[in-house]
């Protein structure tokens, strides 16, 4: 059985930013070798000598091997970093809730569905990890630019360069300001 201590020093032994690039690039060289294989496999079905096809048949089933060690390899390191320790996959998630944090704060405006997207992603990673979301993340501030007055009641958490606005309890909803604003008149008319 694997020690704490062994996978903390594998975790800080290790430079993930790096060894995440390297199994991107085992990932792009065994798709680029599977892409080969195939173009000798419809070579197979041609004109050709047997014993050209049988060199074929044997470079073909060592590439696919090759390839499969290397899926394997990818696997194990996927497997080790999200799987096999809790506090491992915690420090990943705590990392990754602070990452949607500065996304969420540094939002440019330009379409709420980016923000809804965001938000709904932090709450999942917190309840994940045991973490409240009301705690880290301020909805009456989520924004730099304040939502207008006459809207922040309904609620309206933020509104984007077109006018789309950012609502409802969870935060879940997207409506346009004057749908929001004429909705809020019917209520006050109703009243």
């Amino acid at each position: 059985m694997t020690k704490h201590s062994e996978y903390m020093e594998a975790f800080f032994g290790v430079e993930l930013y790096k060894k995440f690039e390297d199994v991107l690039g085992d990932l792009e060289n065994i798709e680029l070798d599977l892409k080969d294989i195939s173009k000798e496999v419809g070579r197979l079905g041609g004109k050709m000598e047997d014993e050209d096809r049988l060199g074929t048949a044997r470079e073909m089933r060592a590439a696919t091997y090759e390839s499969a060690q290397q899926v394997r390899d990818v696997r194990t390191f996927l497997d080790f970093y999200f799987t096999q320790s809790q506090e491992l996959s915690q420090i990943i998630l705590e990392r990754d809730a602070y990452m949607l944090l500065y996304q969420i704060y540094k939002w440019d405006m330009n379409d709420v569905r980016d923000l809804r997207s965001w938000i709904r992603d932090f709450n999942h990673v917190c309840k994940t990890i045991g973490y409240r979301p009301e705690d880290l993340l301020n909805l009456k501030r989520l924004t730099a630019v304040p939502v207008p007055e006459d809207v922040i009641r309904y609620p309206v958490y933020a509104v984007d360069k077109h006018g789309y606005c950012l609502c409802g309890k969870h935060c879940d909803d997207i409506m346009y300001i004057d749908e929001i604003r004429e909705e809020m008149e019917e209520k006050k008319k109703s009243a």
